[in-house]
């Protein structure tokens, strides 16, 4: 049985709000793509299938949200903050813990800089801790496609840190 809409926001708007926020590197536009992806997954909710998990289905709709955006819009444009208290009030929601925060700020510019099919699975991967096979479901794409791209993503965040 579905539940009603403002169940499933509750219960993933959090977790939606922070791809968005790592997808996009600033909260203008990560405010406007959350609203687009409930916007879409309200519209659609008819079509989504309960035997599978909601926040699958609704990522998936915010990276095909996130991929016509680019594709629209200049991509250095998104990915910038548009300050630094923008950028600041971002790096203060990622759990700091042990890590260094200019190795924090090191970290997210070089992910901003990836492509955008780079950025999308170091994002699902390492921010959202799903699998390969997850990533693959979400995104469309076969699993090998996805481990390519980790790979790629990988040795150019290597490459960009260690220059750093």
């Amino acid at each position: 049985m579905k539940k009603h809409i403002e169940t499933y926001i509750a219960e993933h708007g959090l977790a939606l709000t922070k791809l968005c926020l790592s997808l996009c590197g600033n909260t203008h536009d990560a405010e406007d793509l959350c609203q687009s992806t409930w916007e879409k997954a309200i519209r659609n909710l008819r079509k989504y299938d309960t035997d599978k998990p909601f926040e699958k289905w609704l990522f998936a709709i915010c990276i095909n949200t996130y991929r016509d955006r680019v594709r629209r819009y200049d991509n250095r444009k998104i990915l910038r903050f548009s300050s630094d208290e923008e950028q600041d009030r971002f790096l203060s929601s990622i759990p700091s813990g042990d890590t260094d925060r200019d190795e924090m700020i090191a970290l997210h510019t070089s992910v901003r800089q990836l492509k955008p099919a780079l950025r999308e699975v170091i994002v699902l991967y390492y921010f959202r801790d799903y699998s390969v096979a997850e990533m693959s479901e979400i995104l469309g794409i076969p699993e090998g496609t996805v481990k390519s791209r980790l790979s790629t993503a990988r040795e150019q965040l290597r490459k960009e840190l260690k220059d750093d």
